[in-house]
This record gives structure tokens, C-alpha cells and sequence, in this order.
């Protein structure tokens, strides 16, 4: 009996019902810096020791729930919540640009979707594997450039390099693409993106 207690709690003791900091925790009151979402800027005000974590967007703020109030749970959250609404993001691009495609006469298998935190990236296109992988914070610019990028490595589907013949085909879905991609350049250089 003693030695099953023994293991049972051993390492990490058991959560109780609400959460509670570890000891080392970095208490959070308020939050300073602006955070972005499809190019447009957003403050966050905190509502700390909420039941459980939650973002709520009301017009250019955050409105961010923690349970528990600390940096670390922020920070974590964030990131979390980033990463959904960029594949909610991205995917719904896929699928606007998936039907042009087709009625082009490029039917495009529906390619399956990475995101990471790339430094040099947007994105990528693994045509061989029906796969394609985009930069997390690409969510945090304007509409256009998600638009231009997604669409951008559809077209390796169909072209895999970066000849004359892809522009073509870019500039056939997307006759402005040059001025989406000096914008995403742009944004990006200015608001620090990638860093």
C-alpha cells in the first residue's frame, strides 16, 4: 500500500480542480505591447483568475481570460490561439482558391497543411507529398498577403519551380500579386513580423 502512494505521486503532483500557478510563475496584471491579426493591430486588456483561458476580440482589443495569471499561461495561450486561427485562416484561403483552380482546368488535390514559427519562410509547397507548410505568423498580416501566399504555393502544384511559366500562372489567379508581395514585404519589415 505504502509504495503504490509512492508511486502514484511521484514527480508532478496531481492538479486539483482550478488551476494554480507553479511557485516560479510570472504573475501577470496587464499586458503593454499590440498584437496583430490579419494586419490590423489589437491592445489586450486582461481579466485574470478567470475559470479557464479565453480570448475574446471587441473591436481593436484583446479581451484575453486567464486561469492562472501568469506570463507563462499568457504566453502559452497565445500561441495556442494563434495557431488555430491560423489554420482557420489558411484554410478557408485553400478552399477559395481550390475551385479557381479547378475551373482553370488544374484540378488540385486538397493539400494538407503544416504551420511552424519560420524565420526566412512564408511558405512552402511539398507538391510530391500533397503538403504545404506555412509560417504561423503569417496570420498576422494583411488579408492580401494570406490571399497571395496561400495561393503562391497552390501554384507549385501545378508548376514546381519558380519559372516564367509559374508567374504566368500566379498572375492568371492574381494579376496584382507583385503589389500583395511588396506589401507583405512591407508589413512585415515595419511591424517585425519575423524576427
Amino acid at each position: 500500500m505504502g509504495i503504490f502512494k509512492i508511486r502514484l505521486f511521484r514527480g508532478r503532483s496531481p492538479r486539483r480542480s482550478g488551476s494554480h500557478a507553479p511557485a516560479n510563475a510570472t504573475p501577470i496584471r496587464s499586458v503593454r505591447r499590440k498584437f496583430l491579426l490579419r494586419g490590423e493591430e489589437y491592445s489586450v486588456v486582461l481579466r485574470p483568475e478567470a475559470e479557464r483561458n479565453r480570448l475574446t476580440v471587441r473591436e481593436q482589443t484583446f479581451v484575453v481570460s486567464l486561469s492562472p495569471s501568469t506570463r507563462e499561461n499568457f504566453d502559452r495561450f497565445m500561441q495556442e490561439w494563434y495557431r488555430r486561427q491560423a489554420r482557420k485562416t489558411f484554410q478557408a484561403a485553400v478552399d477559395r482558391w481550390l475551385p479557381l483552380f479547378a475551373a482553370a482546368g488544374h484540378a488540385l488535390p486538397r493539400p494538407r497543411l503544416k504551420i511552424f514559427a519560420m524565420r526566412r519562410a512564408w511558405g512552402r509547397c511539398y507538391y510530391t507529398k500533397g503538403l504545404i507548410t506555412l509560417n504561423l505568423h503569417l496570420v498576422k498580416t494583411p488579408s492580401t498577403c494570406i490571399e497571395y501566399i496561400v495561393l503562391h504555393e497552390l501554384c507549385h502544384f501545378v508548376v514546381s519551380n519558380h519559372s516564367q511559366a509559374f508567374y504566368r500562372l500566379v498572375a492568371s489567379f492574381l494579376p496584382e500579386w507583385r503589389a500583395a508581395d511588396e506589401l507583405l514585404k512591407t508589413f512585415a519589415r515595419e511591424r517585425r513580423v519575423i524576427r
